[in-house]
């Protein structure tokens, strides 16, 4: 019996002295966390979108205690970046738009690339198989893997299976140009206005092939360029590229577009995007 009570008692020893040397070491290798965190974190929207370039908004708020800039945050806009530097007592930067774009804006008689497709609805792994087909080798694949990979739900779907940006809500994260397998999302930065032109379409197919497998495909025919006063469009390999920082949205493009492929494109900032 006295030798089971030593053995608690030894046991009971040996936990009081763990638990006193970890509280000390606790103590000793502690890192100190910035008071000011906290409320830095507060202000950010807390969608831990990416737009910032940082991993989610506290990763961000660690980021500007540290130098980082204070208008990196899309969705926060300039109110965001004001209350930061005001906080912080820094001088406040003007607040980058960013906007994404589907180049595509295929059409109803188009042909449907999955019709003898039988595998994975997703863009990615259709894609990776060796199927051939009349369809637009550069157009949308139409499964959606940009839809499921948005956050804020600004990417959708036409009924002819075509990804669209509602750019009233997209922040500008950019998670969905880097799942695309065609590479027809991008991100476009305001700079001159908030409307814009943007050629939507990516086929450098000519003649009778890029009609038969899309009647909205860019023909190449310079007519857009040569309409442009800001000459700001070039047209290569037969497909027009307009250069949205220089575009004055004049629309003079879109209304020589014999292929009607050149949209308008809203750059306007988000209004309110909050926790």
């Amino acid at each position: 019996m006295e030798s089971i009570v030593l053995t608690v008692a030894l046991i009971a020893a040996i936990g009081l002295g763990g638990s006193v040397i970890l509280v000390a070491a606790s103590k000793v290798l502690a890192v100190e966390e910035d008071q000011r965190l906290s409320y830095v974190n507060s202000i950010l929207p807390g969608l831990n979108c990416g737009s910032c370039g940082y991993p989610g908004c506290e990763g961000y708020a660690k980021a500007i205690l540290e130098g980082g800039p204070v208008n990196a945050c899309t969705p926060g806009g300039s109110v965001v970046a004001q209350e930061l530097a005001e906080y912080l007592g820094l001088d406040q930067a003007e607040v980058a738009t960013h906007k994404a774009v589907v180049a595509c804006k295929g059409a109803p008689d188009r042909i449907n690339v999955a019709k003898h497709y039988r595998g994975p609805l997703s863009c990615r792994v259709f894609s990776t198989m060796n199927y051939s087909s009349a369809a637009c080798t550069f157009g949308c694949l139409g499964f959606g893997d940009c839809v499921n990979t948005c956050p804020f739900g600004a990417i959708s779907l036409l009924p002819h299976h075509i990804a669209v940006v509602d750019t009233a809500r997209c922040t500008g994260c950019g998670l969905c140009t880097t799942i695309c397998p065609r590479g027809l999302i991008s991100l476009q930065e305001r700079s001159l206005t908030d409307e814009v032109s943007f050629v939507l379409c990516k086929s450098t197919q000519t003649g009778k092939k890029a009609r038969e497998a899309c009647s909205n495909v860019c023909i190449g025919c310079r007519k857009c360029a040569k309409a442009c006063p800001a000459e700001c469009i070039t047209v290569e390999n037969g497909l027009a590229s307009i250069d949205v920082s220089r575009c004055m949205g004049c629309q003079a493009c879109i209304e020589e577009c014999p292929a009607n492929v050149i949209a308008l494109l809203s750059l306007a900032p988000l209004k309110v995007l909050s926790q």
